[in-house]
């Protein structure tokens, strides 16, 4: 049982190396390859979260945070002016009012109804947060925050699956993040953002990867929930079906992470770069 929760959690990781990876690569390939790749962040999102919340209604929610994560994307490439996000409150708005139409639907005495919203609300932000990932490298001026950042993100994804609590593997993340930032800043990279501000980046991602790991954790592994991978793997008759829906839990755990990401990296080339 160990043993396969442990397997699980890395599938996690490997899946968020696989779209970091995707996503440093373009940076220096070109930019409608980095666009291609935060749109599979969004669609990864998109596919796992319903599942990770266990939504009533999956696969209308999965459409809704495709739309609108991709009409974010596709939002902040066309505006070619600071600060590059100026229809991200409009589609917010636009998302919650879906989310609370979508649950009225369901009808006013549907069960869990604010906590379906609130997760739907939850999954709407983090895939409208994709779109600062393509705002950060729309952003006059070096890439290489871009790089550092998710070679951070990289290296605390890491020690998030360690087979560790988390009262170990958080501070392991926050650290390593942090070393290996500031590492690729000066000898890998010889980036212009410089050793302090890439320390601060990578504890920053540290703090983010831990976070969202112990929070969704939480979440995937809830008692009652339906997504929950310890129950998936003793019932034999639902084998197939529990397989497909933890690896739809493990791609929102692996690109939630990412796909937040993108905020801390805009953020510091807009303010301090």
């Amino acid at each position: 049982m160990r043993h396969d929760s442990r397997v699980i959690r890395w599938i996690r990781v490997a899946i968020a190396l696989a779209l970091a990876v995707a996503l440093a690569a373009s940076v220096y390939w070109g930019y409608t390859l980095f666009l291609l790749s935060t749109g599979l962040i969004v669609l990864g999102v998109a596919y796992g979260w319903p599942r990770l919340t266990d939504s009533p209604q999956p696969r209308a929610t999965s459409i809704m945070l495709a739309l609108f994560g991709l009409a974010g994307l596709f939002a902040a490439w066309r505006d070619h002016s600071a600060p590059y996000l100026d229809w991200l409150p409009v589609l917010a708005g636009l998302g919650l009012l879906w989310a609370f139409v979508q649950n009225l639907v369901r009808g006013l005495g549907a069960s869990d109804a604010v906590a379906n919203v609130s997760a739907q609300v939850a999954g709407g932000v983090i895939v409208l947060s994709t779109s600062t990932w393509v705002a950060a490298i729309t952003v006059p001026g070096d890439k290489d925050a871009i790089v550092v950042g998710l070679m951070a993100l990289m290296a605390a994804e890491c020690m998030t699956a360690l087979p560790w609590p988390p009262i170990y593997t958080s501070p392991l993340a926050v650290a390593m993040a942090t070393a290996v930032a500031g590492i690729s800043s000066v000898l890998v990279l010889d980036s212009s953002i410089g050793w302090p501000l890439a320390l601060v980046l990578g504890a920053v991602m540290g703090l983010l990867v831990a976070g969202v790991d112990r929070m969704l954790g939480l979440i995937a592994y809830a008692q009652y929930q339906a997504a929950n991978l310890e129950i998936a793997q003793n019932i034999e008759s639902k084998k197939s079906v529990e397989k497909a829906r933890s690896f739809a839990v493990q791609l929102a755990l692996g690109a939630a992470p990412i796909a937040l990401g993108g905020v801390v990296v805009y953020a510091l080339e807009r303010v301090a770069l």
